[in-house]
């Protein structure tokens, strides 16, 4: 529902203030039907997949090359499902929260560190190269919290490299803030998705949309807003993309 604006002063702003809030709205409720559509469509095609290779499996008849290839499908299908749940209330429960709560002193240096050794199994077949330039990195936060945002990039910049390539981490601290890069030099991502990355469920071209759910990059935001930083991203198609945070070192309260 929109009105004519008319007339001049108070009347024609408090028109322009209902139009905007309408306009608002709107976007709002778009936004929310998106976000079910989505979702719907992130569960229910992989389970009617998963289901269809189950009840093939059941019948039997199969090669034993069959019957492992279906379950490997079975078992990434819902590995990735589950994760996508588990960020889904990840990002409900951080957007809804204002404060950081059971913040720790620990290095963050070290944090990341275990983060690439945890994901190990993803980058070690495929001949990846870590290159890491970490001094020690004091920090104050919830480490729990900021695992996630690691986990997040490092398996990200894995995903999207080439076999055999280099992923570059490096950070330092200066004036009380604390700065953090995480380079790739895979696929890259378009510049007309580069502006939407952050979003929830953007996953922009389809060759990203097999490996991804579009949910961790908006986790990452997030976490970084509420622990008082940011983040940017600069990509260049067919290079690799780099991503970079700043955080204070002591997070707002």
């Amino acid at each position: 529902m929109r009105v004519e604006e008319s007339g001049s002063g108070d009347i024609a702003e408090l028109l322009r203030s209902f139009n905007r809030m309408t306009a608002e709205l709107g976007s709002t409720e778009m936004m929310r039907n998106d976000f079910i559509n989505i979702f719907s469509h992130e569960f229910k095609t992989p389970i009617v997949s998963i289901r269809g290779f189950a009840r093939r499996l059941r019948r039997g008849g199969l090669t034993k090359e069959q019957q492992a290839e279906y379950l490997d499908f079975i078992v990434e299908e819902s590995e990735r499902r589950s994760k996508l749940a588990s960020n889904v209330l990840l990002i409900s429960r951080y957007e809804n929260q204002k404060l950081v709560a059971e913040q720790t002193d620990y290095d963050l240096d070290e944090q990341i560190r275990t983060s690439v050794l945890r994901l190990e199994s993803q980058w070690a077949p495929r001949g990846l190269i870590f290159e890491l330039d970490l001094p020690r990195l004091p920090y104050r936060n919830n480490s729990e919290m900021m695992e996630h945002v690691w986990m997040n990039l490092i398996s990200n910049a894995i995903k999207f490299s080439r076999d055999g390539g280099a992923i570059f981490i490096s950070g330092t601290q200066e004036n009380g803030r604390i700065f953090v890069t995480v380079r790739d030099e895979g696929t890259g991502i378009r510049p007309e998705d580069l502006g939407h990355i952050f979003d929830k469920f953007y996953q922009g071209d389809s060759s990203r949309v097999s490996v991804g759910n579009g949910l961790g990059l908006a986790l990452v935001h997030r976490i970084v807003e509420l622990s008082g930083g940011s983040i940017t991203a600069e990509s260049t198609l067919g290079k690799g993309s780099t991503f970079r945070l700043e955080l204070p070192a002591t997070p707002l309260r």
